[in-house]
């Protein structure tokens, strides 16, 4: 058990009606009648606890010892804390000379036979359990833990600005409230080095996902531990969580029966609430109740405010029922609280969050998964290169810049295009031919570049409408994200595939439609019309794909996930070919205008080399230097976004657990 200092007011202290506020002490429990016994004074207040007792059994209260004195074989050093159940102290273990932390309860406690079914690093171990008859105490032995619990963490981190929160805020935190000191520990040593390297963000989720694991072991293992809170989650020195407090726990071996059946009212899942107010079954109370609370943790250290801000005026029955109705409005999103919060970790919190306990996550392993992704995703943002106006103009206008971008070449290779035409071309036709060619020209541009253009609208068009909705709160199916996350992959293809069918077929449907309407053009038109096309065409084609490739690995594709598992694993199945067409282009941005040039040259003749067409030679020759320059700086960038996209990147991975 952590070291507990007396703490200021908590953040996170549940409201209590007006009518009870100043009479009612912190922790009460209410038997089924609404008879109150106060049960042993907190060393900080508690939010309130409701249990229903038995009707033929009450509440047991015993005169707890003091520090100094000795139980059986432990020499007691001081209060570590104490709650409605139990008080815990820091003592020392007699026999085996090591510092302890003793849990002396009633002797109605099962709490340690439901502690020794889990052996878990983020659970907290129970040594033993011995019985003092003469008190009527039950003495569970656990391991000390040196640290704080997550409740003291978050109202240190209240008393800071949301933009100082970070990993390192986290763990200045644990040591301020941390008075005694820590075994050195290699494996937890590791623990507080990726929480000093983590985003706030990436901390929550990496915290989340440890106590999520903690979930699955204890769920594992037929135990539902029915009061997480932050109270109950200790964090040792080196930041690495345990959950604890499993007085509340029920063991599918041993079933309902008799056992306390209680909890924290703002951490309750709706059908939790129910049960309480006898409007629906206990049994109903299952692993996605834990899975609920757990995600209502994540929501107040995520937000830095309460989940629940206040209990309207009213009866037992009646303020369990209105707050589990409202509890069933929706599922509360964390970016409407603070709007700093990642669109992908805002999806994971509310499904924790549904209402309905089908729409959540069915087992803890699946929370786990979700949550180390999103912290996959988050560390991916912080290791991309860093960002330039081109990056933030694509987060704000995603739409026109993904048409600027694929636009831009076209018109450069246009330019390229029309100078070499009027140059080289039109000057060799006769009047009836280049009447016809304005009119293959007008036809060639209705027909053609608008049917491209819907051809890429019906590809992109669908990519950013969702990437807009997973901006929102609505519903988005998984499978489908998944299916439009692999679409965006294919639309640098698909630009390359529309780029040529807009350009090459030109440099022979130019000459023909001029044969048709008019009379036949010479060979060398025909040749000139085909360098003409082509070479404009692959200049367009070939920068045209830098900017999409840009735009959909650095824009979309770490956007496109919901409820991610294993994202890295997925991207390195997904972009495994990206890399070797990324040096394919680089080397044709400049070598493409380049032979351009060549061609040009070699095929004109003496009075064609005018001063017009020695400067389109000459721009041809810059422009493939400089787009091979160019076209190396952006082959750069993108090899990095992709390394880090797929988990190559030379940054040490911070957030990686060892195998």
């Amino acid at each position: 058990m952590a070291g507990k200092p007396d703490p200021p007011t908590s953040l996170t202290q549940e409201v209590l009606p007006a009518q009870t506020q100043d009479t009612k002490p912190p922790s009460t429990r209410l038997g089924p009648a609404g008879h109150e016994s106060v049960a042993a004074a907190s060393a900080h207040p508690e939010p309130t606890r409701i249990i229903d007792l038995p009707p033929d059994e009450e509440s047991v209260t015993a005169d707890q010892p003091a520090p100094k004195q000795i139980l059986g074989d432990f020499r007691l050093l001081e209060v570590l804390g104490s709650g409605s159940f139990a008080t815990v102290y820091l003592a020392q273990q007699i026999s085996l000379g090591r510092q302890v932390a003793l849990k002396v309860a009633t002797n109605q406690d099962s709490e340690a036979r439901t502690l020794a079914s889990l052996e878990h690093e983020h659970i907290v171990h129970v040594f033993s359990e011995t019985i003092d008859e003469q008190r009527g105490l039950r003495l569970l032995c656990m391991s000390f833990v040196p640290g704080t619990d997550l409740e003291r963490v978050m109202r240190a981190l209240g008393r800071r600005g949301p933009t100082e929160w970070n990993g390192p805020a986290i763990l200045d935190a644990i040591d301020a409230q941390c008075r005694h000191e820590a075994m050195f520990d290699l494996a937890a040593l590791r623990d507080r080095d990726r929480l000093a390297d983590m985003s706030f963000d990436e901390a929550v989720c990496w915290l989340g996902a440890r106590l999520a694991e903690a979930l699955a072991h204890a769920h594992s293992r037929g135990v539902l531990h029915r009061d997480i809170k932050p109270a109950n989650i200790l964090l040792n020195r080196y930041g690495r969580p345990l959950l604890s407090d499993f007085n509340l726990a029920q063991c599918a071996h041993r079933g309902l029966g008799r056992e306390h059946f209680g909890g924290t009212i703002r951490y309750m899942a709706p059908e939790h609430l129910d049960a309480f107010s006898h409007t629906g079954e206990k049994e109903a109370v299952d692993a996605r109740s834990d899975i609920y609370s757990l995600g209502v943790v994540l929501y107040e250290l995520l937000t830095g405010r309460p989940f629940l801000t206040g209990l309207p005026p009213g009866g037992r029955m009646q303020l369990l029922q209105e707050l589990a109705a409202y509890r069933r409005e929706k599922a509360p999103s964390p970016r409407e609280a603070r709007e700093a919060v990642p669109e992908v970790v805002d999806r994971v919190i509310r499904r924790c969050l549904e209402p309905d306990p089908a729409r959540r996550y069915q087992k803890a392993e699946e929370l786990v998964r979700a949550l180390d992704g999103c912290r996959e995703l988050l560390q991916m943002e912080r290791d991309f290169p860093p960002s330039l106006r081109l990056t933030g103009a694509s987060e704000r206008r995603p739409g026109l810049m993904i048409t600027l971008l694929a636009l831009i070449p076209h018109l450069l290779g246009s330019i390229v295009n029309i100078t070499y035409n009027k140059l080289s071309v039109v000057e060799n036709l006769s009047p009836a031919q280049e009447q016809a060619f304005g009119q293959v020209l007008l036809a060639y541009n209705i027909l053609v570049y608008p049917l491209l253009v819907w051809v890429w609208c019906r590809g992109i068009v669908p990519v950013l409408q969702l990437r807009r909705r997973l901006s929102g709160t609505g519903t988005v199916d998984a499978e489908e994200v998944r299916r439009l996350r692999r679409k965006s992959l294919k639309l640098p293809a698909l630009l390359i595939i529309l780029s040529c069918l807009g350009w090459l077929p030109g440099g022979l449907l130019f000459p023909l439609g001029i044969s048709l309407l008019s009379e036949p053009v010479r060979a060398k038109v025909f040749g000139h019309f085909l360098i003409s096309f082509t070479v404009s065409g692959l200049i367009a084609t070939t920068y045209s794909y830098f900017g999409t490739q840009f735009f959909v690995l650095r824009i979309l594709y770490p956007r496109l996930w919901v409820d991610p598992q294993a994202p890295r694993q997925q991207a390195r199945r997904e972009l495994g070919s990206i890399e070797g067409r990324l040096r394919v282009f680089q080397f044709a941005a400049g070598l493409i205008p380049l032979s351009g040039a060549i061609l040009m040259v070699s095929v004109g003749e003496v009075e064609q080399f005018t001063l017009g067409f020695r400067l389109l030679v000459v721009g041809l020759i810059g422009l493939g230097m400089a787009g091979f320059g160019a076209a190396l700086l952006a082959s750069s960038r993108l090899s990095r976004t992709l390394s880090v996209l797929v988990g190559a990147s030379s940054r040490p991975n911070a957030g990686e657990r060892p195998a």
